[in-house]
């Protein structure tokens, strides 16, 4: 109880991740003091050279270099381009929970994936399916989804999908039902299932459908999850089950390893079930049995290697590599502290978003540096001029908003949306 479940050692390792949690400084934020002791000196300076030849001059001088280097446009040119991405992010379905995120994100070399829920799906599906003599694999599947139907559990719902999926090749699984249905949570489904079509034999078939204990059967265990189905004769069918891996996952790792991101895959899983996700999803780097704290000592060697590492889950025990990750992602279904510790939430399935905010992050860092590199040009090009006095305080309050409204205009490029450009091309840029 108390400070010793397994949920407070998850929360106490999060919030150590998080104080040691790599920061991201701001750009202008590095530039900011220097630039403003510049300035003042430049103004003083200024004043003084022009006061003994004429006081009232050398005050307008020192106006307009004060007005003219007035740093709106410094400081300006990281927020707006941020605040406009972030809202070109949540039109496509991520929530950006903090805008300092993306300047981590866009020099992120390396991607680490939580398996389930992430790279797979909450549903199941149905792989092999093997019965006794005088049963084919349809029948049997008809015969497990009568059953199936009558429970909301993830294994009957992988095999009534199956079952509907099988219709179109003959299956006549609308003419069984199934009559005195009980179900006994964490075991199975039992109850008489009787064929309605008129040529067929009326009499019910007492199935029982789930574990093999609760079937009265022998397991016959291969690493993965499996049911059973029986009958008063003994087992009918053994029916092997899988997760369903997302069908981009194998996409969005190809473009990330193809971009220069290597990509890693961290799980509590057995070996076979993280291995075969692996393997589908094109990741070669893969650990299995992975506990929370395996998970952050996994991603701070990868960080003390020197790499910039994004990581991307859903569950409790993500909570803390995602605290300690340079920048994390968290899906919309994850659980409140995973959300709680995500710098991104992606409130879709896809994991393309992940791809296109990791693009978009670039194309905003990018951003930035432009909107800068104009700021100090324009500073550098305009003090001089205010210095010898050929700049009045008038025009340089022009020149000041000109320049800020250039900064705003340039950061809402951004608001046009994701485009599917290459990640290596962003990475140059």
């Amino acid at each position: 109880i108390g400070s010793d479940t397994r949920f407070a050692q998850i929360v106490a390792l999060m919030e150590s991740a998080s104080a040691t949690k790599p920061q991201g400084a701001q750009l202008a934020d590095r530039l900011a003091k220097p630039f403003l002791v510049t300035v003042l000196l430049a103004a003083i300076a200024a004043c003084a050279w022009w006061w003994s030849r004429d006081p009232g001059h050398a005050l307008m001088v020192a106006v307009a270099v004060l007005v003219v280097t007035c740093p709106c446009a410094l400081s300006l040119a990281t927020p707006a381009a941020m605040l406009a991405a972030a809202g070109s992010l949540a039109r496509s379905g991520v929530l950006v929970r903090r805008l300092q995120a993306f300047e981590s994100l866009a020099t992120v070399d390396t991607l680490v994936f939580d398996k389930t829920g992430t790279l797979t799906r909450d549903a199941m599906v149905l792989g092999s399916v093997e019965t006794r003599s005088g049963v084919s694999p349809d029948e049997a599947v008809a015969m497990a989804a009568a059953l199936a139907e009558h429970s909301l559990h993830p294994v009957s719902r992988a095999l009534s999908l199956a079952a509907q999926h099988r219709a179109g090749g003959g299956v006549k699984s609308r003419s069984l039902v199934c009559d005195a249905v009980v179900e006994t949570s964490g075991e199975g489904v039992a109850g008489a299932v009787i064929d309605k079509r008129p040529d067929a034999n009326a009499e019910p078939i007492s199935l029982k459908l789930g574990s093999a204990r609760f079937c009265g059967v022998s397991s016959t265990k291969t690493g993965g999850l499996q049911a059973y189905l029986s009958d008063g004769k003994g087992l009918v069918a053994t029916f092997g089950l899988m997760e369903d891996i997302r069908p981009e996952a194998r996409a969005v790792v190809k473009q990330l390893k193809d971009d220069g991101v290597s990509v890693h895959m961290l799980s509590g899983d057995n070996p076979a079930s993280v291995a075969r996700v692996a393997e589908l999803a094109g990741i070669s780097s893969a650990k299995s049995t992975c506990s929370p704290g395996d998970k952050l000592n996994f991603l701070r060697n990868l960080q003390a290697s020197g790499h910039k590492v994004a990581m991307v889950g859903d569950g409790l025990n993500d909570g803390p590599v995602l605290a300690g990750a340079n920048v994390s992602f968290a899906f919309g279904r994850a659980v409140p502290l995973a959300q709680a510790q995500a710098d991104f939430v992606v409130l879709g399935d896809s994991l393309m978003n992940v791809v296109q905010t990791l693009k978009l992050a670039r194309r905003t860092l990018a951003i930035v540096r432009q909107n800068l590199w104009w700021a100090l040009i324009y500073n550098a090009a305009c003090i001089p001029l205010a210095v010898v006095g050929f700049l009045p305080a008038w025009l340089a309050g022009l020149g000041m908003a000109a320049s800020s409204l250039l900064v705003v205009l340039n950061a809402l490029r951004l608001a046009r949306g994701v485009q599917n450009t290459p990640l290596g091309v962003l990475k140059e840029a």
